[in-house]
């Protein structure tokens, strides 16, 4: 993904008594279906039906408007003290051995790394240093964001062992290949793209969703829509023996801190590291990111806004 810089839009709300909420709306350019100016038209046309209960159907405007909505009802609220949270790792090798020297890798059970936008061999020398760099107990989320065939993805990680693999997130183009490339590289899979299918009716069926391949979900917030839903489906996942993991769309920290309360009310005993390692990415951001120790991320309270701490952190 490349992006100079994110549009963002935030909503707020005011209730009886003068208290304040604020959501934060940032559609990102082929994530979301909507645009920045379609989202930003419902959110307007939300206000003019005197804030109605009705979703929007424009996932990334009904995730502000129920971020700051739960903030005034007082839910969105830490569940416990912390969360485990996957390192994201970007660049190649160079940068991979840079940031192995910094030490970035300590502790990290659960590192994240795109796949699929460089040649198939430089994703495997790729691959490799990273499995060189990380302690071996930590294991590797390969994300392709269905950019694979079956073929290249089965040579991608032909002779790896099994156990230093976490999941391949999202890995194929034809997600109906899926059990195929399980049964022929005995690898988990992760459904990010084709669970946000499924949930919209897209001809996805459930016995894919929840196939015995499956090994996670990924819950994005913010192309799911309304928070309550994403909590839903979490505990429905889990319901079914998979494991929930909740992300964002690269968006600011303000969200990842909403994100992070969401992540511990889904997963309370910090079972899984969720994909909400993206806050450094910004060199200006709304607020401080979340307080990270190792793959620990403090989970805070909603902090609070006006017009002169808005965008103040560098």
């Amino acid at each position: 993904m490349q992006c100079e810089q994110r549009s963002v839009a935030l909503l707020e709300l005011v209730d009886a008594d003068g208290s304040c909420a604020f959501g934060l709306c940032a559609p990102l350019l082929n994530t979301h279906r909507e645009s920045y100016a379609q989202a930003i038209e419902g959110l307007r046309f939300w206000s003019s039906l005197c804030s109605s209960m009705m979703p929007l159907g424009l996932p990334s405007a009904d995730f502000a408007i129920s971020m700051a909505e739960l903030q005034l009802r007082g839910v969105l609220v830490p569940a416990c003290e912390s969360i485990r949270v996957a390192k994201f790792v970007r660049g190649g090798v160079p940068e991979i051995e840079r940031v192995a020297a910094l030490g970035a890798f300590k502790g990290c059970t659960s590192v994240k790394a795109k796949i699929g936008r460089e040649s198939l061999a430089a994703d495997r020398r790729c691959i490799d240093a990273l499995l060189s760099a990380i302690d071996t107990n930590a294991r590797l989320r390969l994300d392709a964001n269905r950019l694979l065939s079956l073929e290249a993805c089965v040579e991608l990680v032909h002779g790896i062992d099994p156990s230093r693999i976490e999941f391949l997130e999202a890995p194929l183009a034809n997600p109906f290949e899926l059990a195929a490339l399980a049964n022929r590289t005995g690898l988990p899979i992760a459904l990010d793209e084709t669970i946000l299918e499924w949930m919209r009716g897209e001809g996805i069926p459930e016995s894919l969703a929840f196939a015995p391949f499956v090994a996670a979900h990924v819950v994005r917030l913010s192309c799911i829509g309304r928070i309550e839903l994403s909590i839903r489906h979490a505990a429905l996942a889990r319901s079914r023996g998979i494991r929930a993991i909740c992300s964002t769309a690269y968006e600011s920290s303000f969200a990842l801190r909403a994100a992070a309360i969401v992540a511990s009310q889904i997963d309370p005993l910090a079972e899984s590291a969720h994909g909400l390692g993206t806050a450094l990415m910004y060199e200006r951001d709304l607020v401080a990111p979340p307080t990270m120790t190792g793959e620990r991320m403090l989970v805070e309270a909603m902090p609070s806004l006006d017009a002169e701490t808005i965008g103040a952190f560098e």
